[in-house]
């Protein structure tokens, strides 16, 4: 067994798919809200690093309410293809400690720059023939509709054990946004969050390419490390609009498909690739690599519900390795050890921020550091919000 992949087991990643997310954290950001406005939310651990299992409140907060309820107008996409984190991100701000006045404030900076949901229904969205409209901005609606509906007869999970595996070849798509507002929705109990996530997915879908037949390396940090020495692969300066388009480039290239198709997925794979993401991110801060933190975050939150478990790691393990690729394949690096500022520095700093990717990047580290017991994730947040300059 390979250093790293010891390191895996000894940080908990061998984990019961069906039985860490549901209970342990669908609630668990709610914590915050039920302490006094700003209170510092408790890094309680349990079995695996995950989380104590709170009870979520029967209710929101009212001016969270108020301020989901206004974003559920609006479209979760603008300008062309950015991503609107509004909800994400007012969900990720209560889950550290923000008070109501923390929560209108980012909001009131964050309105001018979304738009408002078509008027028109669009084209209808049959639920026998539903993937026929898959990659149609202008099927926003229809999906919106699809799944509320769905939702609403068959209950949030069957909805997802339904309609997930055949969106994971598109599980990369607006630079992994749609996957993470579907965890999202997950993670705080939210059905219409879950709706407007997998919407967002069906409309925005871009698949990478069909998988070869499954191969027999079992690590995928050393799969990044053998990408990272790759002449063909690495260092690449890519085409391609935003973070998808880029993608799409590296999914493309000659090599990288065997790459793709070496992994062969376990229970560890996981742990492993969240492991990976969080030390190149706190190594060199790109901001495509923090997508891939998140997403990865987001993908342990909706794995429950994905079946068969292996191809569903082997379509994120794609996405990943094409985020990867297309902004060099750096190295992955374990950073030296040096002082890091405690979590409540950074917890009390970003609940004051007005930039979407520092509030959800510091809530997504507190999460997967607590359910990880990855220091690594501290000094993530940490680098995200200069606290630290480098590695």
């Amino acid at each position: 067994m390979t250093a790293s992949r010891r390191a895996a087991h000894s940080a908990g990643h061998t984990i019961d798919r069906r039985g860490w997310v549901v209970g342990a954290l669908a609630g668990a950001a709610y914590a915050s809200f039920a302490a006094a406005a700003g209170a510092e939310p408790e890094l309680a651990t349990g079995e695996h690093g995950a989380r104590a299992k709170p009870t979520p409140p029967a209710a929101k907060p009212p001016v969270l309410a108020a301020l989901l309820q206004r974003n559920h107008e609006k479209r979760p996409d603008y300008g062309g293809g950015l991503a609107n984190h509004l909800s994400m991100a007012l969900y990720s701000l209560g889950a550290v400690g923000a008070d109501a006045a923390q929560l209108d404030r980012f909001a009131a900076s964050y309105w001018a720059r979304l738009e408002p949901l078509s008027t028109e229904p669009g084209p209808a969205i049959d639920a026998q023939a539903w993937k026929a409209r898959l990659g149609q901005r202008e099927a926003l609606n229809g999906y919106r509709a699809l799944f509320t509906q769905a939702i609403a007869r068959h209950g949030r999970d069957a909805t997802l054990r339904k309609y997930l595996p055949d969106l994971l070849p598109g599980v990369g798509c607006d630079a992994f946004h749609p996957l993470i507002r579907t965890g999202y929705g997950v993670r705080f109990g939210d059905d219409r969050e879950v709706a407007d996530g997998l919407a967002y997915w069906a409309m925005a879908f871009v698949p990478l390419g069909p998988l070869g037949p499954v191969g027999t390396e079992r690590d995928p940090r050393a799969l990044l490390e053998s990408v990272h020495v790759s002449h063909a692969l690495a260092g690449r300066d890519l085409p391609g609009h935003l973070i998808t388009g880029k993608m799409k480039s590296a999914a493309g290239l000659p090599g990288l498909q065997a790459k793709i198709d070496a992994l062969s997925p376990d229970d560890t794979t996981l742990g492993a690739l969240a492991g990976a993401t969080v030390r190149i991110y706190a190594d060199g801060g790109d901001f495509t690599v923090l997508h891939a933190v998140t997403g990865t975050h987001a993908y342990r939150l909706l794995q429950p519900f994905i079946s068969p478990p292996e191809l569903g790691l082997r379509y994120f393990w794609q996405a990943v390795l094409a985020a990867y690729v297309s902004v060099g394949a750096p190295r992955v690096v374990d950073p030296p050890a040096g002082d890091v500022p405690a979590w409540n520095e950074s917890l009390g700093r970003v609940r004051a921020s007005l930039d979407e990717h520092d509030i959800k990047l510091v809530d997504v580290a507190h999460e997967q550091g607590a359910f990880y017991n990855d220091p690594l994730y501290r000094r993530a947040a940490a680098r995200r919000l200069r606290l630290i300059q480098s590695g």
